[in-house]
């Protein structure tokens, strides 16, 4: 028998959101990330923080960014269904004394982790990992098929918004003229297959949907009891100095609702097992294949015939969406 998912370790579980209503309005669900740095900054816990932006000279592209005001974290809030290499940010880090909060995902918080314990300085200068839940990542081809298939040219765009404001949300994309076309979340990303196929193939081998190596993880909350509302996260506390940061920003930065085990794994069940299923399916296709597989000690990996019908469908499924697009769009 396979044991029952679990989140990871936490010592506090929550529904929470910005207790600012602007910051909540914007956010992709509920301002929780923006509000934690800003408090964090605000309460001199953190000089700075690690977190992505837009890049300055390609509308398709994300890039790492050091955010050391109000005003520069607030500007880059806001998901980002791209790929982005936050790891360059960390030169700006080691050169630059100060305490620093870095943003990401869950292999960007897998790869902070592997470097503190190398470098000294890097595990006293990143005091607050602050991990975002993730399905999977995409490669900048996901956008550009967003864009074609709404009738825009890629080269022509000029800012690309993937959630907010409001909850869900939804992909709004703007041209050098001016043009705009949207398309609401989830439907152009998690629930469209063809976006799903232009994901890094790394993602397909990584079993960690909750950023289970953060702080504190924060997620949208698929909840029936918050649908309408303006945005609520799920908010996991996973360590002492989490928890120590977000009983001081409590009540002033962040509005909190206590949750329970069960119900934070159900908010986020399709990811969770999805992920979970997805990647015991391709890890057994890329053993299988010859191929080195990474190892994830303590998770029980050994796929099962439902894991492996799944991974053999979501490898299938990939070729056949790539190809069609290639065909269609010509990416």
């Amino acid at each position: 028998m396979r044991p029952p998912p679990t989140s990871g370790p936490w010592r506090s579980l929550w529904f929470g959101w910005a207790t600012d209503e602007e910051i909540r309005y914007q956010g992709a669900s509920g301002g929780v990330a923006t509000a934690i740095l800003l408090g964090a900054l605000a309460d001199r816990a953190i000089d700075a923080a690690v977190v992505v932006r837009p890049s300055q000279s390609h509308a398709l592209a994300m890039e790492p960014f050091v955010a050391r005001s109000a005003e520069q974290i607030a500007a880059c809030r806001g998901s980002k269904y791209n790929m982005v290499a936050l790891n360059v940010a960390l030169r700006e880090v080691l050169a630059r004394p100060g305490r620093y909060a870095l943003v990401g995902l869950p292999c960007h918080i897998q790869g902070l982790r592997l470097a503190q314990r190398r470098d000294r300085r890097l595990a006293e200068r990143v005091v607050l990992a602050l991990g975002i839940f993730c399905g999977w990542s995409a490669e900048p081809r996901a956008t550009a098929l967003a864009a074609r298939r709404l009738g825009l040219e890629p080269g022509d765009l000029a800012d690309v918004r993937y959630r907010g404001p409001g909850w869900p949300g939804g992909l709004r994309l703007q041209t050098k003229v001016g043009l705009v076309r949207e398309r609401p979340y989830p439907d152009y990303y998690d629930d469209d297959r063809a976006m799903r196929a232009f994901t890094p193939p790394r993602c397909r081998l990584c079993p960690d949907g909750l950023a289970e190596l953060a702080d504190i993880s924060v997620g949208d909350a698929w909840l029936e009891r918050f649908q309408g509302s303006v945005g609520v996260s799920d908010l996991i506390v996973r360590t002492p100095a989490g928890e120590a940061l977000n009983r001081r920003l409590a009540s002033e930065y962040l509005t909190l609702v206590p949750a329970g085990p069960c119900e934070m794994l159900r908010s986020q069940r399709e990811t969770h097992e999805l992920k979970r299923k997805v990647w015991r399916g391709r890890m057994w296709l890329r053993d299988r294949a010859g191929r080195r597989v990474p190892v994830y000690p303590g998770l029980p990996d050994r796929a099962q015939l439902s894991d492996k019908l799944v991974g053999l469908r979501d490898a299938a499924d990939e070729v056949v969406q790539r190809k069609v697009a290639a065909l269609r769009f010509g990416l």
